[in-house]
């Protein structure tokens, strides 16, 4: 029989996976308590992944290089850009959460994190169908789409737009989790960066718009 300390040390039975879906205040408490750094890691580099290649059919790389080339430089920059993305984006939300008073430590803020990097690591998967039924073409300004492609187009976007929203909801979740905030102080230090990057970049086309 397990006494009361050998309890407490026993490990609860979570899988992240599923779990932060529904439950991403917990998931975010398991995730810093027991998951190593290297899981933190791991969910970066995916998540990268993932995010390369939607850049890359943001930017219409498949204009300027083959599928292999894109499928092949996001094997390598990805998951470098996903670290560093990371770091960044931990320490920024970390800085500012500081500044409101949160509570959390930055190993707890990356946690958040990388919570809700998992919804979009698993949201990601869709690339798979996307790369089998499009191609190259999900990379092209302008490519033969037949009807089918155009419907699954949509269904891919329709997709995309739940999972990203539904990351944003876990993170913000996860951010009042660790700093103890309420959901509100937890919505304005996700969104600040936004807005500080939007009139950041609002600035810079003022001041250079005169130039061209």
């Amino acid at each position: 029989m397990l006494n009361i300390e050998d309890e407490k040390n026993v490990e609860p039975k979570l899988n992240p996976w599923t779990s932060v879906w529904l439950h991403p205040r917990k998931t975010v408490q398991y995730v810093s308590e027991y998951k190593p750094e290297s899981f933190i890691i791991m969910i970066a580099v995916l998540a990268g992944l993932v995010h390369f290649l939607d850049q890359a059919m943001s930017n219409d790389l498949g204009d300027i290089w083959s599928l292999g080339t894109i499928l092949l430089v996001s094997l390598i920059a990805g998951p470098l850009l996903g670290i560093l993305g990371l770091y960044v984006a931990s320490g920024l939300y970390h800085m500012i959460s500081r500044m409101f008073r949160g509570s959390g430590t930055f190993s707890q803020t990356k946690s958040a994190y990388a919570v809700s990097g998992i919804i979009l690591v698993l949201g990601g998967l869709i690339w798979i169908p996307d790369l089998i039924i499009l191609g190259q073409g999900n990379f092209m300004s302008d490519y033969d789409f037949t009807l089918g492609h155009f419907a699954w187009l949509f269904i891919s976007l329709l997709g995309n737009l739940t999972i990203g929203g539904w990351s944003l909801v876990a993170l913000i979740a996860a951010i009042s989790e660790v700093h103890r905030f309420s959901i509100g102080k937890a919505i304005l230090v996700v969104v600040l960066p936004i807005i500080i990057l939007v009139v950041i970049i609002i600035i810079i086309i003022a001041l250079t718009l005169p130039f061209f």
